[in-house]
């Protein structure tokens, strides 16, 4: 109960998060911030459990919801189809995101523009969104 099996190893559910959030802005937190460990198993832009959990959570939480994890292009290779980060982080906002958290890709990002001497490729996650 509560785990889900991958090539990484099993992911335990630890809790509610809604309720969780909830608690912690009633006790006066003036952002929540949802990171999605687990977005490099699946594509993002039906990332259901994590949508729902940013639905639900603006529905009685009015401080800023961030949420991180997995905000980059990609390719479902189920269907073909290529998201760009910007799809991604918009299907956050509409769920009920107010802002996103870019971690590694942000890295990636400067690594390659200072590698290319300055030169803006226009395809970064930073860049896009």
């Amino acid at each position: 109960e509560g785990l889900s099996s991958g090539a990484r190893g099993g992911v335990r559910n630890l809790g509610k998060p809604v309720s969780l959030a909830k608690r912690y802005y009633d006790e006066g937190a003036d952002e929540i911030a949802f990171l999605n460990i687990t977005s490099f198993r699946q594509g993002v832009i039906d990332d259901l459990p994590m949508l729902q959990v940013l639905e639900e959570s603006s529905k009685s939480i009015f401080v800023p919801l961030t949420v991180g994890g997995g905000i980059r292009s990609y390719t479902d290779s189920e269907h073909g189809v290529t998201y760009s980060a910007l799809e991604v982080a918009s299907r956050y906002f509409r769920a009920g995101a107010d802002k996103v958290s870019i971690g590694s890709d942000s890295v990636h990002a400067a690594e390659n523009y200072i590698q290319s001497g300055g030169t803006k490729t226009g395809t970064t996650s930073i860049e896009t969104i």
